[in-house]
């Protein structure tokens, strides 16, 4: 389980969920004060403005099941499926965060002051996430040559 390449590739894409659901996603100005955009919510010059529990919730998931799709390894397929169905989560993710960002805040009083490592996470778990369903494909045409061959 642990001695395949897939198995750390998903377990670096569930950290990456992970970071991206605690550290901050974007910092910006808005009519001249300073907003603080992380997945559990929405900071106006330091007190809570909005909350995005929802956010959380997504990349939360999303982790959970990326570290339980690692004990899948005896079917393949299934861990394929769930996989393809995390990196949905993953796209979903952003779109809520654009979603959010663009019903609290109209984009020309919207001026951004800095991109956090929360919100570049995601795309790193979904590469992460392809090379393992790579893997695991590899893994299940390799094992039905072998049938084959019996």
């Amino acid at each position: 389980m642990l001695q395949r390449i897939q198995t750390v590739f998903l377990l670096l894409a569930a950290a990456a969920m992970l970071v991206a659901s605690v550290t901050t996603l974007a910092t910006f100005f808005y009519d001249g004060e300073r907003v603080v955009f992380e997945a559990m919510g929405i900071y106006l010059d330091g007190n809570l403005s909005d909350s995005t529990w929802g956010l959380f919730a997504v990349g939360a998931v999303s982790s959970v099941i990326a570290l339980f799709t690692v004990f899948l390894y005896r079917n393949r397929m299934l861990q394929i499926r769930l996989s393809i169905f995390n990196i949905v989560l993953m796209v979903g993710f952003y779109l809520y965060f654009g979603f959010i960002i663009f019903r609290l805040y109209p984009v020309e009083n919207l001026q951004f002051e800095k991109v956090g490592i929360g919100i570049i996470m995601p795309i790193i778990a979904i590469i992460l996430t392809v090379l393992a369903i790579r893997k695991i494909g590899a893994d299940e045409a390799l094992v039905r040559s072998l049938e084959r061959l019996r």
